[in-house]
């Protein structure tokens, strides 16, 4: 409803008016559950657009001020988001010594989307200390930077020479950006209502369990890995197809990801954002390639470990992140030096990083390692839940859920790119082709929707 209010003023009044009606709307979509948010965020944006100008006018304390942004938006973020994580083992290790008895539980509400406009305010004043982009100071074209609804509480995180430089210029949409923005809404609809909502049933059933059978564990682990596919980049079509009606265009965030052939290539197209910041606002300044094997391991290890944090205060997210960190830096070692070993064919080394990112979800989606544990010791006692047939019936399943995707790769990547149909290139090829699809989808959502709903996944980091 309030992307169709915008829409009825927005394109009849001209830039200026354009960005007050978008910056109104992201603040009410931001506050509507929880008004002291929009405090929260008008704080972040007025504390940056500060300390931007405040560089630009004063160069020779760009690097305090910029450190003063770093620390009051991390310091912010590690209230909100890890306080309680922290208080909670530290206590936890009090018990354990014994000076304690029991651990003390700190519970803080996380708003929304703060680690997606942390990080994309600190790009933001780091690249304008840096030279890498003016400071602005019109407040308003900043402040919609920061707030920018359609991708606000998840992403992707945005560049200021991306996408605040979209703000400052006058918008217009064609036919084809209309078609392409409501395609990708349909599209993500159809991921998050019909795919990730109906495998969830089957995710929560079997994590639930307290002994799943390896195999039953196997099915949960690959139907996890399509939900938060499905779900994450169902939100980032409806964010990238909303901000399409409206004459902006957002980053790509994925790219085929369960397609990749190596752990890096992986984090080239999954969360293609997050990773990119980390490569430029982590990896390289700690030292990047640079350097000898140990400090690049060290370095590698310690961007993937905080990759891992920024997901979630818990220990299995940063064992996840590590365990990433230790897969690239495998990968590496067996493909260059004097332990490399010849590249499998391409299949081959799909298959295998495919498998890879697999056991990662289990530990992203388990919590800890403990249901693990449980399966493997209820496998060797004969007590684990969950026989063959129920597990091969359960996988069908996911399988069957999962088509759409595996179906719409091909059609991006064959037939789009004119490798399979040539003529689809043609603009009037291309709309059908793409009408066709768009009225299979929705014919999907009204037939095929999962009877319950659930959050975003990434609404919670």
């Amino acid at each position: 409803m309030l992307v169709l209010a915008v829409l009825l003023v927005y394109w009849a009044v001209p830039k200026t008016p354009q960005n007050i009606l978008l910056l109104g709307a992201s603040y009410v979509f931001y506050a509507f559950v929880h008004p002291w948010l929009a405090i929260l965020l008008a704080g972040y944006t007025l504390v940056n657009y500060a300390v931007a100008v405040g560089i630009d006018r004063q160069p020779s304390r760009g690097r305090m001020l910029m450190l003063v942004s770093v620390i009051s938006s991390l310091g912010v973020l590690a209230v909100f988001k890890y306080l309680g994580f922290f208080v909670e083992n530290f206590t936890q290790l009090l018990v354990w010594v014994g000076t304690s008895e029991n651990p003390t539980l700190l519970s803080i509400l996380l708003p929304a989307g703060i680690s997606f406009y942390t990080f994309q305010t600190m790009a933001y004043v780091i690249d304008v200390h840096k030279g890498r982009f003016k400071a602005r100071y019109n407040l308003i074209d900043f402040a919609l930077f920061v707030s920018f609804f359609p991708q606000l509480v998840a992403g992707p995180i945005e560049r200021a020479s991306k996408l605040l430089l979209q703000f400052e210029i006058r918008r217009t949409v064609t036919p084809e950006s209309l078609r392409d923005g409501l395609f990708l809404i349909l599209w993500g609809l159809f991921k998050k209502l019909v795919i990730a909502d109906s495998v969830a049933v089957i995710v929560n059933k079997i994590f639930l369990l307290q002994e799943p059978s390896p195999m039953l564990l196997a099915t949960g682990v690959f139907a996890f890995g399509i939900q938060i596919f499905a779900d994450f980049s169902g939100y980032v079509d409806i964010a990238r197809g909303t901000a399409k009606l409206l004459g902006i265009s957002l980053s790509t965030n994925f790219l085929d990801p369960y397609f990749s052939t190596s752990p890096s290539d992986f984090w080239r197209r999954w969360h293609v954002t997050l990773s990119q910041w980390f490569r430029d606002y982590v990896y390289i300044p700690l030292g990047g390639s640079r350097g000898g094997y140990i400090k690049n391991s060290v370095v590698l290890i310690a961007t993937f470990l905080l990759t891992g944090l920024w997901h979630g205060a818990a220990w299995n997210f940063i064992l996840w992140g590590g365990f990433h960190g230790v897969l690239i830096l495998g990968h590496r070692t067996l493909s260059q030096g004097r332990f490399a070993v010849s590249s499998p064919p391409r299949i081959v080394s799909i298959a295998i990083t495919f498998l890879l990112i697999q056991f990662g979800w289990l530990l992203f989606r388990a919590g800890n390692l403990e249901i693990l544990v449980d399966s493997i010791s209820g496998g060797i006692n004969g007590t684990a839940i969950g026989g063959y047939r129920e597990s091969v019936y359960l996988l069908t399943s996911v399988i069957l859920y999962s088509i759409p995707l595996w179906f719409f790769a091909i059609y991006r990547h064959h037939v789009v790119d004119g490798v399979w149909w040539p003529s689809v290139r043609r603009p009037l090829a291309g709309t059908i082709a793409q009408t066709v699809l768009a009225t299979g989808l929705f014919l999907g959502l009204f037939l095929l929707r999962a009877s319950g709903t659930t959050d975003f996944i990434y609404f919670q980091f």
